[in-house]
C-alpha cells in the first residue's frame, strides 16, 4: 500500500500547445478588470475594478510548477514557481475561477485519465501525463471560460467541455515541504 508522500509528486503543467501560468505573468503587469455595476441605461455608474492576477491563463513561457499533495479525498495542488504565489494552493473561487489561495480550505482535484477514469499515479511509469482536472466532487473538469467583463482568458469549474493539460513529472515520492523526512 501507497503512502501519502509515495503517491505526491512536482510537477509542470502547460496544455499541449501551450503553457499555463497567473495572469500577473502571462501580461506583465497587474491584471485589472474595470466592471459597470449595471449594464446599459444612461448612467451605469462609476466602473469598479478588481485585481484578478492570481487567476491562470494561457501562456507561451516559462512552466508553472506545482506539487501535488496527496489526500484521501484528492491531490492539493501547491504553488513552487517562485514568485507572490509561491506556497499557496490552487483552487476555485465563489465564481468558480481557478486561481491562487490560502492553503487553508482549498480544494482538492482528481487527475482524470482520457476515457474519464480517476489515476492512480502510483501506477503510472510515464514522468509526461495528458489529463483532466477536475475538482473533487464536481460534476466536470476544469475548462477555459471568458468572462463577459473582462479581456483576459480564465481556467473555471462551471461543467463545460473539458480543457485537458500536460503535466511533466520532476519529481516522485516528494515530501511536503514542512515535513522532509516524511516516509
Amino acid at each position: 500500500m501507497s503512502t501519502d508522500r509515495q503517491k505526491s509528486f512536482i510537477a509542470t503543467i502547460g496544455a499541449q500547445t501551450t503553457l499555463v501560468h497567473f495572469l500577473d505573468v502571462v501580461h506583465g503587469e497587474e491584471a485589472t478588470v474595470f466592471s459597470s455595476s449595471f449594464s446599459g441605461g444612461f448612467f451605469t455608474g462609476r466602473p469598479e475594478t478588481r485585481d484578478d492576477s492570481h487567476f491562470l491563463s494561457l501562456r507561451p513561457e516559462p512552466r508553472l510548477t506545482l506539487y501535488f499533495r496527496y489526500t484521501s479525498s484528492g491531490y492539493r495542488l501547491y504553488i513552487r514557481t517562485p514568485g507572490p504565489y509561491y506556497g499557496k494552493c490552487l483552487s476555485i473561487s465563489e465564481n468558480g475561477l481557478l486561481g491562487a489561495f490560502p492553503s487553508e480550505g482549498a480544494k482538492t482535484f482528481n487527475l482524470i485519465d482520457k476515457r474519464g477514469f480517476i489515476l492512480p499515479i502510483d501506477g503510472v511509469k510515464t514522468d509526461t501525463l495528458n489529463i483532466y482536472l477536475q475538482v473533487a466532487g464536481s460534476p466536470g473538469a476544469l475548462h477555459i471560460h471568458r468572462l463577459h467583463d473582462s479581456k483576459f482568458t480564465y481556467f473555471a469549474d462551471r461543467n463545460e467541455s473539458p480543457y485537458m493539460f500536460n503535466f511533466t513529472i520532476l519529481e516522485r515520492n516528494a515530501h511536503y515541504l514542512d515535513y522532509p523526512k516524511e516516509v
